[in-house]
């Protein structure tokens, strides 16, 4: 099966889509609970997922992040699975669907080494 389908796949079946799923239909029960995969594709592609993973994947497989991976693995890197993972590890914040977990907490620390 193609990568991308695959993450999509996944992502659409994943626990955060199970959630979100349980919610939209209103079920008491445990989003592990969300068997079915076609309840929970439609609810992924009706409610923007599909659209933003889409989002995403251009990005990662874009110029801008593909020159970065390979400046960071030192040679050309157009391999899809690479160019994903260094995406979702070391995009910057605020990128496309990425939380803001790589945010340096206090940059004064740094600032008063380079001065």
């Amino acid at each position: 099966m193609d990568f991308r389908i695959e993450l999509q796949l996944a992502e659409a079946c994943g626990p955060l889509n199970r959630w979100f799923c349980a919610q939209a239909y209103g079920r008491e029960m445990d989003h592990r609970t969300v068997e079915d995969r076609e309840i929970l594709l439609t609810h992924y592609i009706r409610s923007g997922g599909a659209e933003d993973f889409a989002k995403r994947y251009a990005q990662a497989m874009g110029t801008l992040n593909r020159w970065y991976c390979s400046e960071f693995y030192r040679r050309e890197i157009r391999d899809p699975e690479i160019l994903w993972h260094y995406f979702m590890k070391y995009a910057p914040a605020g990128a496309v669907g990425k939380d803001c977990r790589n945010e340096p907490t206090d940059i004064r620390g740094e600032m008063s080494v380079a001065c």
